[in-house]
């Protein structure tokens, strides 16, 4: 069986920084890395939108993006 253990987290925040030709907004993201890997949900948020507050830019969303390594079990069971 598959065994996972995480690896980095990410914030992201998205901004829209115009309109492009199409009608379509354009988003630019940026990026925070290094973020704490116990970190909840509701504080990624409340950080986020404490960044975003400082763009001129209007806010479009935050993401969190999470990297997990997938190794396989290395362990064995002697019955």
């Amino acid at each position: 069986m598959a065994q996972t253990t995480p690896v980095s987290r990410v914030l992201q925040i998205q901004l829209q920084t115009g309109t492009l030709a199409n009608g379509q907004p354009k988003v630019t993201s940026h990026n925070y890395a290094n973020v704490a890997m116990d970190s909840v949900d509701d504080d990624l948020l409340a950080v986020g939108q404490a960044i975003a507050a400082l763009y001129a830019d209007p806010l479009v969303q935050i993401t969190r993006q999470d990297q997990v390594a997938i190794s396989a079990n290395s362990s064995t069971s002697t019955t």
